[in-house]
């Protein structure tokens, strides 16, 4: 139930932060960061990072967190959602 409550919540505001979601619905960080990988997986929602330490993936140094939930992300709502193709393809 809360997670359609968050999705839409996202949906109303368009952008929001982990911070955002976390006093609106009153949980902590590890259940905000739980709450949203199932909306990103789902293509609901885009992460978009927003820290610094984000230069830190793009440059090969990156750290265990690089594709998990980042404590300065904000998420903007998409309105179609992306779903990944499992296509095989041969490179001749």
């Amino acid at each position: 139930m809360i997670l359609l409550n968050i999705k839409q919540y996202i949906k109303q505001h368009q952008r929001v932060t982990l911070q955002d979601i976390r006093h609106h619905f009153d949980i902590d960080e590890t259940a905000a960061i739980g709450i949203m990988e199932p909306l990103l997986q789902q293509g609901y929602i885009q992460e978009i990072v927003t820290n610094s330490d984000s230069s830190n993936c793009s440059s090969g140094q990156c750290s265990s967190t690089c594709h998990q939930v980042s404590k300065g992300s904000e998420f903007q709502w998409v309105d179609k959602p992306f779903k990944p193709l499992s296509i095989q393809v041969q490179i001749i």
